[in-house]
């Protein structure tokens, strides 16, 4: 069937259907390009600029490690040495966290084939010119320590300053790598927007000429048969009846003009179905300039699209500068908060020894006293016996006496307390060798439990499952503090009566240190969170801050595992497992 031949309503309907199904492709169209867009635009803001931010962060730790580095090299005070020091420990521990953070941004960029080659040969390249360079490090301060100054200069300054160099240029490529590819992937987004922008335009320039072209042939198949038959009417109005009018369709029109033909038998019938048709032709026509307003009015609502995506892309980028702002702030809170837990932590220690060295040192005073009051007894005594046998005689110089020994023996009881709580607060704090060396792990939990003794007598007992040990490699004060926070959270977590068992064993060529309480337990939902910072079993305190986390820490330090298991109304287990090295 040729298109003349359809019903008008077909016509319009094939007509502005073909309108319609362009402007849905180009809303379908725009929609899929601004989603390619926020694509672009997340891969720079949560993976590319991240990455970057944090090659940026281990450049410069790497480069104020070498700094703290040489000051500590060419330091005389041992007090000055000693404080570089922990600052070139905080300067490796921040080196760590960054590369936590780029190894975490470099497995999704691999998940989504985002990282390239280049950067995966500059970053392996990196890692093994760091741990060189934190091999020489260590056997800096090793020779330091041994006072071998001058090789632990030459080796700071030969070949741990070429590999330091090395170090350098191989961050500064790993930088431009991501600076280019962040570049480039502005540069796709920017292309990306430009060829939406012009497609679109496009589109609307080809649904406007598709309109005219519509609108010309609705003309042609409606407006001149009209026309024709407007003569034949004028013709009919002058009184020519025998006007007929040539049938060269099957649609209205040539339905009309069947029907004019037959009029010419009822004049009246045919001039009211004349106006019938007139009335028709009018609506169409209103029909079709309330269409063309639509379409202008679509067309400026996508123009305000356009402009409202400009603004949303400015606005994301102040939100990532805020968000990087925010990130800062929050990580300076963190140190803060992680520094008065510490001396918190500190504080109690003290105050607990403070109580249990107090006590002695009382016992120590009265006896003392005592003593001083016996002696003076006795040389009265004494001045006022001329003989031995009045000395024997008198009844007061035994009992002084018997009272000395008795003082004596209290002091001497007093004293050995204290001194058996000096020697648990040195062996805790690693006083003789704060470095990494061979320990008994068995002296470190009694220490451990000495001085926190004042905490839990009389009310906790204590109940010591040893087995045989190997001795083991690890820095004693920062394992003792593991033990100080495991023993101390179950002491907290009992709140009356109860039980902590400390059980040890050798297995599988790893040490295990069971610490268990009779407490209140963790509940299920939140102990897999209690080793995030600031953890908290509830209402009720039982948390140490940071401490978890920082026993966390130190157990991963030393290659090993800190596992926990808890019922709740039953108690909790912590589960050290260490190397045996």
């Amino acid at each position: 069937m040729k298109f003349r031949d359809l019903k008008l309503g077909t016509k319009q309907i094939i007509g502005f259907g073909c309108i319609l199904l362009i402007m849905a492709g180009v809303n379908v169209f725009s929609i899929h390009k601004m989603t390619q867009l926020k694509i672009e635009i997340d891969e720079i803001s949560r993976n590319w600029l991240p990455r970057a931010l944090a090659i940026s962060d281990i450049n410069k730790n790497t480069a104020d490690f070498r700094i703290k580095q040489l000051q500590y090299a060419f330091a005389v005070d041992p007090g000055e040495q000693e404080t570089y020091k922990t600052l070139m420990i905080s300067y490796i521990d921040q080196i760590e966290k960054n590369r936590n953070t780029y190894e975490a941004l470099k497995s999704d960029s691999e998940a989504r084939n985002l990282y390239s080659d280049s950067e995966r040969a500059l970053y392996d390249q990196f890692e093994r010119q760091l741990d060189r360079y934190l091999d020489l490090s260590i056997s800096h301060l090793m020779l330091s320590r041994e006072n071998e100054n001058e090789e632990a200069v030459a080796l700071l300054n030969d070949e741990a300053s070429d590999v330091f160099n090395q170090l350098s240029a191989t961050l500064l490529e790993l930088v431009n790598v991501n600076k280019d590819d962040a570049q480039e992937a502005a540069v796709r987004a920017e292309e990306t927007h430009h060829a939406s922008r012009v497609i679109i335009t496009s589109l609307l320039i080809a649904t406007i000429v598709l309109s005219i072209f519509i609108a010309g042939m609705l003309v042609r198949y409606i407006a001149e048969p009209v026309s024709a038959l407007d003569e034949a009417a004028h013709s009919v109005a002058a009184g020519n009846l025998d006007v007929t009018l040539p049938v060269r369709s099957r649609d209205e029109i040539g339905s009309l003009a069947g029907s004019f033909n037959r009029m010419t038998t009822s004049l009246r019938e045919a001039t009211q179905k004349m106006q019938q048709q007139r009335e028709a032709l009018e609506q169409a026509n209103s029909d079709l300039e309330d269409k063309s307003q639509r379409l202008e009015k679509q067309k400026t609502e996508i123009e305000q699209t356009n402009l409202r995506l400009e603004k949303q892309k400015i606005e994301i980028t102040k939100k990532n500068v805020e968000l990087l702002s925010t990130m800062e702030e929050l990580r300076n809170t963190q140190q803060q908060l992680l520094m008065k837990e510490k001396m918190a932590a500190l504080g109690d220690l003290v105050a607990g020894i403070a109580h249990e060295i107090n006590n002695p040192i009382g016992t120590v005073t009265s006896s003392t006293d005592v003593t001083g009051r016996c002696l003076q007894k006795i040389e009265i005594v004494l001045e006022q016996s001329s003989t031995i046998e009045q000395l024997r005689s008198n009844p007061q110089l035994p009992k002084a006496i018997k009272i000395i020994k008795d003082n004596i023996r209290v002091t001497l009881t007093a004293g050995h307390r204290i001194a058996t709580i000096v020697k648990s607060l040195k062996n805790f704090a690693g006083l003789d060798e704060a470095t990494y060396r061979v320990v008994d792990i068995h002296d470190g939990l009694d220490s451990t439990l000495t001085l926190l003794e004042s905490e839990f007598r009389g009310r906790i007992e204590i109940e010591k499952q040893y087995g045989e040990l190997p001795k083991v490699g690890c820095y004693p004060s920062q394992l003792n503090q593991v033990f100080m926070n495991l023993l101390k959270n179950a002491v907290q977590a009992i709140e009356n009566k109860g039980v902590v068992r400390i059980q040890t064993r050798r297995q599988d060529g790893r040490v295990e240190i069971k610490i268990s309480d009779s407490g209140r337990g963790i509940p299920a939902e939140k102990l897999s969170r209690i080793f995030d910072f600031g953890f908290s079993s509830g209402s009720e305190r039982v948390k140490m801050g940071s401490g978890l986390v920082t026993a966390f820490n130190i157990i991963q330090k030393h290659d090993g595992e800190i596992l926990a298991n808890s019922e709740p109304g039953k108690g909790s287990t912590f589960t050290v497992l260490l190397p045996v090295r």
